[in-house]
């Protein structure tokens, strides 16, 4: 099985932290941290990428706009993106839906349903 990269775009390293140990819950899974809209934009540009998780606060771009930059600079349609954050579920639901995203995630995250939803995301599409 080959590997899957996951870019996860969070400025906050007590989040990243968290992804980090749920995503090695899951073999054949890597995960990448951009802490910047510019990191994860340099990131897409050179690199394959399977799942994109992006925070709604970042410190240089709102990242319900960071979507559609990401795919200007390589990110293929076809790889599904996710919206994290902290912000009530119908205010996240609505931003991912007028941002393009396939979905979301409210922090604080359940890792058992974080897991499931990450196999449906890389694996069950």
């Amino acid at each position: 099985m080959p590997t899957r990269t996951v870019l996860y775009v969070e400025d906050d390293a007590v989040n990243a932290m968290l992804m980090q140990g749920i995503v090695e819950l899951r073999p054949g899974c890597e995960l990448h941290v951009a802490r910047t809209g510019a990191e994860a934009r340099e990131f897409v540009a050179g690199r394959p990428v399977d799942l994109l998780l992006c925070d709604l606060r970042l410190p240089d771009v709102a990242g319900d706009a960071l979507l559609a930059e990401l795919r200007a600079a390589g990110l293929s349609p076809a790889v599904p993106a996710l919206l994290v954050t902290a912000e009530s579920e119908e205010l996240t639901a609505q931003l991912a839906r007028d941002g393009g995203f396939d979905g979301y995630w409210t922090k604080p995250l359940d890792v058992a349903a974080t897991l499931a939803s990450l196999e449906h995301w890389l694996v069950g599409r």
